[in-house]
């Protein structure tokens, strides 16, 4: 296996940790060693040859996490150019992926300094029995009425989408080695 890669993840119910695993193993199975880990657990990006950031959109925007990360590893993903994946839509509709493809870009453009490889947006999962949301989120899904409780659970995320795009990236960093 030749070029190491970190793959790290902001999640709150688990479906963005599943397809950060999903794209190491596609990785690995390549031939490049990839590592998985949650943002909060990276202590370095040390001399990583190349880095995959996943997140999902809570509300059309990045969680705070994610902007810590990218904020505290500034220095190092200036000299790179990491790829990042998005979750965001839960329902398989055009306009869905498109506004949330707006919504990640104008997230990411917070930081001109960083500049992705390439940016995926993926279907997700939406799942209400399981959903962890931050204080006054959590407190606004209790009132019976909010229709985020009428919503029905769904994953729409594509196992073969996330494999062959994560197979493009091994190919990439096995072209530049």
């Amino acid at each position: 296996m030749s070029a190491e890669v970190l793959v790290a993840y902001c999640t709150r119910s688990g479906s963005t940790a599943e397809v950060a695993q999903a794209i190491s193993k596609s990785m690995n199975k390549a031939g490049i060693l990839a590592h998985v880990k949650p943002m909060a657990e990276v202590e370095s990006i040390g001399d990583v040859k190349a880095v995959v950031l996943g997140t999902a959109l809570y509300i059309g925007h990045f969680p705070k996490e994610f902007h810590r990360f990218v904020t505290r590893f500034q220095a190092e993903l200036t000299k790179m150019r990491p790829w990042i994946f998005v979750l965001g839509p839960t329902e398989n509709k055009p306009e869905h992926f498109s506004s949330a493809g707006t919504q990640a870009h104008r997230d990411i453009a917070r930081y001109p300094w960083l500049r992705p490889a390439d940016l995926q947006v993926l279907g997700g999962r939406f799942d209400p029995e399981h959903l962890i949301l931050p204080f006054p989120m959590s407190l606004i899904m209790k009132i019976p009425a909010n229709p985020m409780r009428k919503m029905p659970a769904s994953d729409i995320r594509d196992w073969e989408r996330i494999d062959e795009w994560a197979r493009k990236i091994a190919d990439q960093l096995t072209a530049t080695v």
